[in-house]
């Protein structure tokens, strides 16, 4: 998957999940509680919330390796 076709699911707010080393990942949305949106994403169960697409691409990882890095393997 390209940054693109990641940046077009977010900007959809399209859910995805995958697997990587037999574990699932999930892509999901939501609102907190002051009702500001927020992308979740992490191990399923597990998710982090990062309330915009720099804060996911600079924090969120895969493994021990950063989203942005892995998302040609996805």
């Amino acid at each position: 998957m390209t940054k693109e076709e990641f940046r077009f699911l977010i900007d959809t707010k399209k859910p995805f999940e995958f697997s990587y080393k037999n574990k699932n990942y999930n892509l999901t949305f939501g609102k907190d509680d002051q009702g500001k949106e927020y992308i979740a994403f992490g191990e399923r169960y597990m998710q982090k919330n990062y309330y915009s697409w720099g804060d996911l691409m600079n924090q969120a990882k895969v493994e021990n390796s950063f989203l942005r890095e892995m998302l040609e393997e996805l």
